[in-house]
């Protein structure tokens, strides 16, 4: 953490859960420091209490280092934060002053080849970060399953690592959303009890499942009470919540449809 004691992701959720607080976590990826920098900063700032995101591009989450780093020089949009590319002194730089004990940033991707981002958000401070071996894997690109857990393995033990310098990594299993409205609840809360199944085996002891809203008010209360439970019978030892993605499929045209849609997933 460039400023102050490193920021525990799990603590924190649990700290604001247990006064009760409902903690936010907006999406958004912009590829200009300076940009994403204000998007962070207008996100601390808001009105509820909230944590960080570094969303990724398409080329960044897969491993086309190139493109991005063309992509930046010719000015060309990205839909994400290219931290591969940009130095690890510049990310620092756009966080110093944004992360702290009261506000934590994540790294959210899409990589079933994450190894290179988790090194580079290492190496810029941060220790919180999201995917899985089969949600960052089969819905997102080609690379081969046995590939991509092997990948995830070496990426699960490096940022394992850092809890010999103090840190406690936080990884959020995607299982939860993996191909969204196509998927039963009971396959999204499998993956998503594996994954975090997976991360404990690979030495990480912050984790959290996830589960995105769908059509039906009833199973997804059920889906997430069974997460629950199976996190709390198979993961004992290991510091966990749950996170909840509002609706990713086709948005109501309206306003008050889509508030209407977010207040469901609150």
């Amino acid at each position: 953490c460039p400023s102050g004691r490193a920021v525990n992701f799990g603590e924190f959720v649990a700290r604001r859960h247990a006064e009760g607080a409902l903690v936010v976590q907006p999406r958004m990826g912009l590829a200009d420091p300076a940009a994403m920098r204000a998007g962070l900063l207008a996100t601390k700032h808001a009105d509820a209490v909230t944590v960080g995101t570094l969303t990724l591009d398409s080329y960044t989450r897969l491993g086309d280092r190139e493109s991005a780093e063309r992509a930046l020089r010719d000015g060309i949009g990205l839909n994400g934060y290219p931290i591969t590319v940009h130095p690890a002194e510049a990310t620092r730089a756009m966080i110093d002053g944004v992360v702290g004990e009261d506000f934590p940033i994540q790294v959210r991707h899409g990589s079933a080849r994450p190894y290179d981002i988790f090194r580079s958000l290492i190496d810029a401070g941060l220790h919180a970060t999201e995917g899985g071996p089969v949600s960052y894997c089969l819905p997102y690109g080609r690379v081969p399953l046995d590939e991509s857990v092997r990948n995830w393995s070496a990426a699960c033990e490096l940022i394992a690592g850092l809890r010999e310098t103090g840190v406690e990594p936080h990884l959020e299993s995607f299982g939860g959303c993996l191909m969204g409205q196509l998927c039963p609840p009971s396959l999204l809360v499998a993956v998503g009890v594996l994954e975090a199944l997976f991360f404990r085996a690979h030495g990480v002891r912050s984790v959290s499942v996830s589960y995105a809203q769908q059509t039906n008010m009833a199973q997804d209360q059920e889906a997430i009470a069974a997460l629950r439970r199976l996190c709390a019978e198979l993961l004992p030892d290991v510091s966990w919540h749950v996170v909840v993605y509002a609706y990713m499929g086709l948005y109501p045209r309206t306003p008050d449809g889509a508030r209407a849609l977010l207040a469901g997933a609150v």
